[in-house]
């Protein structure tokens, strides 16, 4: 008796603690490809990464459809992306991640990737990082990589 008590006890505390997960969605940014060029197989690599990264952390995970450009567009990234706050706020998103990957060929790694983590709440930026793109021996050592470079951003968001 005292150990079902027990278990049911600590069941709840479990269902608590998932019942209050954040909510991130993923934005992916690509420029310097063309309209027509298809599904680039590195920004699919790069949205995988952070869905398992975050949802492997004990997020709720959604995703925006990629924004693409031909070229790289002026002004700050929240113009660029064009996403609602408003909107996301109502839909019960908590967090904001865009990725842009700025591209120089659509057979190529992104040369460059910007990290922007947006708290809908406070309607700003919290987080702001930039990489080098890196070449890949196969589409397998890039998750994994990707996967490490993710590992900082996820502890950034579960220490807020």
């Amino acid at each position: 008796m005292k150990k079902s008590i027990i278990a049911g006890i600590v069941f709840s505390i479990f269902l608590t603690f998932n019942a209050e997960a954040s909510l991130i969605s993923f934005y992916i940014v690509e420029t310097g490809l063309p309209e027509d060029a298809g599904v680039n197989r590195f920004s699919v690599l790069w949205e995988n990464a952070f869905m398992d990264s975050f949802f492997d952390s004990g997020y709720i995970v959604t995703n925006y459809p990629t924004l693409r450009f031909n070229s790289k567009p002026e002004g700050n990234i929240h113009e660029i992306s064009g996403f609602d706050v408003y909107e996301a706020r109502e839909a019960g998103v908590d967090y904001i991640l865009i990725t842009k990957l700025d591209y120089s060929s659509p057979v190529q790694e992104p040369e460059l990737i910007s990290f922007y983590l947006f708290k809908v709440d406070q309607h700003e930026i919290i987080y702001e990082k930039q990489i080098d793109g890196k070449k890949y021996a196969s589409d397998r050592d890039a998750s994994l990589d990707l996967k490490n470079i993710i590992k900082e951003l996820v502890q950034f968001v579960v220490n807020l």
